[in-house]
């Protein structure tokens, strides 16, 4: 089976990062499509050593049944995925436009990959933090029942794109802050998005509606989520309250034989997943006093698991292809 591909977004960050996921696995593209805005008007994209040019996404351009792979803000794919769906198209969107929308399956192959028939023309892409987070609890979740869940995460800049990153580095070579832009070097930043009237920023919010909806489970999510100068690689401390004791050898037991974890009880720090596809489990221990309650770290690539690669992954499911999680 060959498939008409677009990226929509192509010449981000993200979507870049699609675009080498999408040829290291071999994803099975008859016909190859790059699309990004106005600004990119002119530049090519490469896919497997052929230059093609960057188009303006509109119905016309489509053929029906090609996958679109959506790397934009969700401002922008709220304009071009009802558009695109009635062509016939086929989306995988990683924004947050239609994450908790009841009628839209928000998929993480390992998770709930059972749920993806191969008929939606619309699957979204949770957030990058919620990812690594329910790929590590649903195990446990099967083990025992989850009272309560607390994490903390320290998100990697390259969570921002190019400009962030551009940034990064330009603070880094003491060359200043550009006006408008964050302080990033030697800095934390203690919240991400919009702060809503109850004080919860949008990064926080996403971890607390998404996660339960992916697991099909209903507990509480306590999220704090911050900013730290690192380019690549997301870390998160994690807290998990179960109903009855769960000790924490059962669980790197029963996480080391997980499909898409590696259980690390050394100390990982975020150098060590970078252009990796695993999400690493570090650390398991439980908590002195109450042997129901387990702490853990989780770390990922942000832009490959936490983006592009559980896309194609989702994409993989769609079309029956690709190699086995």
């Amino acid at each position: 089976m060959m498939i008409s591909v677009g990226v929509v977004g192509a010449t981000g960050l993200v979507g870049a990062t699609m675009i080498s996921v999408l040829q290291e696995r071999s994803f099975p593209v008859d016909r190859f499509h790059a699309f990004a805005s106005g600004e990119s008007r002119g530049k090519t994209v490469l896919f497997r050593n052929q230059n093609y040019p960057v188009e303006i996404i509109s119905p016309e351009t489509l053929c029906k049944g090609i996958i679109l792979f959506g790397a934009t803000s969700a401002e922008v794919a709220e304009k071009w995925i009802p558009q695109c769906i009635e062509s016939g198209a086929v989306i995988i969107d990683n924004s947050s436009a239609y994450r908790m929308n009841p009628e839209v399956l928000l998929a993480v192959p390992e998770v709930n990959g059972h749920l993806i028939k191969g008929t939606e023309n619309l699957i979204a892409n949770p957030n990058c933090s919620t990812i690594q987070l329910v790929v590590a609890l649903s195990p446990l979740a099967a083990m025992r029942l989850i009272r309560w869940v607390s994490v903390a995460t320290y998100q990697a800049v390259s969570g921002a794109g190019y400009s962030a990153l551009d940034e990064l580095s330009r603070q880094q070579n003491r060359m200043g802050i550009k006006p408008g832009a964050s302080h990033l070097h030697e800095n934390i930043i203690t919240r991400i998005g919009t702060p809503d009237t109850n004080g919860y920023c949008d990064e926080e919010l996403k971890l607390m509606h998404e996660t339960c909806k992916i697991m099909n489970l209903d507990f509480p999510v306590f999220a704090s989520t911050a900013r730290v100068p690192v380019r690549t690689g997301h870390t998160e401390s994690v807290v998990v309250k179960f109903n009855s004791p769960l000790p924490a050898e059962e669980a790197a037991s029963v996480l080391t034989n997980t499909p898409g974890i590696t259980v690390s009880q050394s100390g990982c720090s975020p150098v060590d997943v970078v252009n990796t596809d695993t999400v690493v489990v570090d650390r398991i221990r439980n908590y002195p006093d109450d042997p129901t309650i387990l702490q853990f770290w989780v770390l990922a690539d942000n832009l490959r698991k936490g983006a592009a690669l559980n896309a194609v992954q989702i994409a993989e499911k769609m079309i029956g292809a690709g190699p086995d999680i």
